[in-house]
């Protein structure tokens, strides 16, 4: 019967995180990458601290595409304007700044 420090540690080193740029267990792993397909299972790539430092690399949630789409969803939840058809004039600003983050 196995010890219950035992459990514990390998629940640790299951939560530690993979960073797929040194291959290895990382603490600091965050997602800096969505590899998207037509069909099937798409891939996201983590990354650790010193792995993004050093590649500079930015997390996903940190990149101006993710964070324009971010405050555009926000809006649209809320606002009593905004629908599947059309926008407010705030929504159709919120979207055009999307899709030029997507752009650049």
């Amino acid at each position: 019967m196995r010890e219950r420090t035992d459990v514990a540690a390998e629940g640790a080193e299951r939560a530690a995180g993979w960073c797929h740029w040194h291959k290895g267990p990382s603490g600091t792993a965050v997602l800096v990458h969505v590899i998207e397909q037509n069909s099937g299972p798409g891939a996201a790539l983590y990354a650790c601290a010193p792995c993004r430092e050093q590649r500079g690399l930015t997390p996903l949630s940190d990149q101006p595409d993710e964070a324009a789409y971010r405050a555009y969803l926000a809006h649209t939840q809320v606002c009593a304007d905004c629908n599947a058809a059309e926008r407010c004039d705030a929504g159709m600003r919120l979207r055009a700044a999307y899709r030029m983050a997507l752009q650049s």
